[in-house]
Formats: structure tokens, C-alpha cells, sequence
């Protein structure tokens, strides 16, 4: 009995440690957008490392939410960018007082803010995708570094042009986009304007048909500036792609 006994724990120690040598975590490489968007990613990349997941976040130098200063349990790869952290800072701050506003009596005045930020924000950010982008050190470092995945935000509009450099699979970590307008152009969520309201918004579902004709405006003007940077976005990936 005692030499059945020590052949079964031998056994069962053999196969623990067979096992275990196979085992290993993903290398998971993070590109996050600023504010609610990294602090809701930060929640995912936590509990990748309690999984034993090997973690590194890719910022800018400009970002103002995500402090690669501070020491974390993941690792940090920062790029230079010429941009400011107090610049995108004060492109956020414009987007949240027209969201603060919402709705006033001009509508005509609030879709050409709109209009006028997101441009702003589309040429913000194809400056800081051009220069991480043509960095071809930081590229190659990134392929040295052998990621198996890539989680990003696509807030970050050349993020799934990165994964396509990389050739690595990805996974997309949305906390929203402005107007629905990623969720219903590319992810074919269900939206009647007559009965959503477009987000910040202080309407509910119970809207009179004044606010219902202005929820539909509103829902234009975010529809239209999404197919402008779509089409602005699609020669930006010509030109990086060669094709």
C-alpha cells in the first residue's frame, strides 16, 4: 500500500511539473486613448497581470492620463511626439463644454463646434500616429519584443494600422465614441435616433418631437464628421501601407 502510495504521489508530481513547464502567459501589448477610456482599460490590464500575463502600455509623451513616469507592474514603451500634453488636454476640455451645453437653442452653432473639434482631433491624432508610426526603431523595437496580442482603443485612429505593421491578432476595448458613431458605423449597433438619444445627452427615450428632430441633426452632423475622418483615414492608410 505504502509503495502504491509513493508511486501515485511520484506520479502526480510528474505530471504537475510536465504541466507546468508548458504553461507560460500571453505578451500583451496596450495602446490606450486618454481619460475614462485608459482608466476602464487599466481594469483589464490589471487583471492580465493577476493571470500572469507579461504587460506593455505604448504612450506618447504627450498624454496626460496615463503616467509612465510613476513605476507599475507593467512595463511603459514611450515615444516622442512634437505635441503638448496641454494641448490634447485643451482639445478634451473644448469637447466637454460642448457636451456641457447640450442642448442650446443654436443647433446650427453647436454641429459646426462639432464639426471644428473633430477635425481638429483627426489632425491631432494623425500626427501622433505619423510619428509613431514612421519611428522605425520604436517599430522594430516592438517586433523584438515578440507581442502575441495587441488591446487598443480605437480612439487611437491608427491603432488597427498598427496591429497590420505588427501582424499581430487584436482585441478592441471601446468605452464609447462620440454620437454612437463607431458603435453604429462599424459595429452595426441598433440606434434609431428617434428613440436614443446622442451621447452626453440629457434626454431620455421619452423625447417630444422637438428633441427628437434635434437628436436626429445631431446624430448628421457626428454621422458625417465619422465619414470624413473614414475617408481622410483610408488614404492615411494607403500612404503608410503602400497600397
Amino acid at each position: 500500500m505504502q509503495l502504491y502510495l509513493g508511486m501515485s504521489l511520484t506520479l502526480f508530481v510528474i505530471v504537475l511539473v510536465s504541466v507546468s513547464s508548458v504553461t507560460h502567459g500571453g505578451n500583451v501589448l496596450v495602446l490606450p486613448a486618454e481619460y475614462s477610456h485608459w482608466y476602464n482599460m487599466r481594469n483589464i490590464v490589471d487583471e492580465l497581470l493577476n493571470r500572469n500575463h507579461s504587460v506593455t502600455v505604448l504612450v506618447s509623451t504627450a498624454s496626460f492620463t496615463v503616467n509612465f513616469r510613476q513605476p507599475e507592474r507593467f512595463q511603459f514603451v514611450v515615444f516622442n511626439v512634437s505635441l503638448q500634453a496641454h494641448e490634447l488636454h485643451g482639445l478634451s476640455e473644448q469637447m466637454i463644454k460642448i457636451w456641457l451645453e447640450y442642448p442650446r437653442p443654436n443647433m446650427v452653432r453647436t454641429g459646426l463646434e462639432i464639426m471644428d473639434l473633430l477635425g481638429k482631433l483627426r489632425e491631432t491624432h494623425q500626427t501622433m500616429c505619423h510619428t509613431m508610426l514612421r519611428n522605425t526603431e520604436l517599430i522594430a523595437r516592438l517586433k523584438a519584443l515578440r507581442f502575441d496580442v495587441l488591446l487598443y482603443d480605437p480612439m487611437i485612429i491608427c491603432s488597427a494600422l498598427l496591429a497590420e505593421i505588427l501582424d499581430l491578432p487584436f482585441v478592441i476595448s471601446l468605452m464609447g465614441s462620440p454620437g454612437f458613431s463607431m458603435e453604429r458605423m462599424c459595429g452595426q449597433m441598433p440606434a434609431p435616433p428617434s428613440f436614443v438619444p446622442v451621447p452626453p445627452s440629457v434626454m431620455t427615450d421619452h423625447m417630444s418631437f422637438t428633441e427628437r428632430l434635434k437628436n436626429v441633426i445631431v446624430y448628421a452632423v457626428y454621422s458625417a464628421a465619422f465619414r470624413m475622418t473614414s475617408i481622410s483615414l483610408d488614404n492615411y492608410y494607403s500612404q503608410v501601407l503602400g497600397k
